[in-house]
């Protein structure tokens, strides 16, 4: 793994399982006591966790909504109305709009990782060629990559699903941003 940066923001991030994917709820806890919700839909914003975590992506999609962008959606999500939205549907706020590069390159990163195109070998060579392809900065973010941060997204991406997979409606997913290297050396 690269060098960890300092996040700037940290937070203990609980999701409870509804009975529904709609239905999910995310809060975030941080140290100084408080606490917000924020607007996840599981199956696409938990690898997002994982490979900003990974790949040490401070400003990515959870960096934002820990710095509390994307805090109009978040406010609107207690009037859902059943309609799944990610909170990039949305207008941007001011946190969103300067993180909006960083959340490029962690989308392009994500979707490397998870290969959601069948574009290549699932190897590390793999996933940096799909990364580099998506533009310079996710090339540069490519060519810092060791094998072994590829391993870990991988692994922890597959990690979460299934502990997330494993919990009862009700349940709740206790994790933190970012995740701890000691949850990532557990793979």
């Amino acid at each position: 793994m690269t060098e960890a940066p300092a996040f700037s923001v940290v937070a203990d991030v609980a999701i409870v399982k509804g009975e529904t994917p709609a239905s999910d709820r995310t809060w975030l806890s941080f140290p100084d006591g408080t606490a917000r919700r924020a607007v996840v839909h599981v199956s696409h914003d938990l690898p997002h966790l994982v490979v900003e975590s990974a790949f040490d992506l401070d400003d990515g999609l959870w960096g934002t909504l820990a710095a509390g962008g994307y805090a109009p959606a978040s406010r609107a999500a207690s009037r859902r109305t059943g309609r799944i939205r990610l909170v990039t549907d949305t207008v941007p706020d001011e946190i969103a709009v300067r993180n909006w590069p960083a959340h490029v390159v962690a989308k392009a990163a994500v979707n490397a990782v998870l290969n959601r195109w069948g574009d290549g070998p699932d190897t590390p060579a793999g996933v940096r060629d799909r990364l580099a392809r998506t533009g310079p900065d996710a090339a540069g973010l490519a060519a810092r990559l060791d094998d072994e941060a590829i391993r870990v997204a991988r692994a922890g991406v597959q990690r979460l699903y299934r502990e997330w997979s494993a919990l009862p409606v009700g349940g709740t997913l206790r994790v933190t941003w970012p995740l701890h290297d000691s949850w990532l050396r557990l793979l």
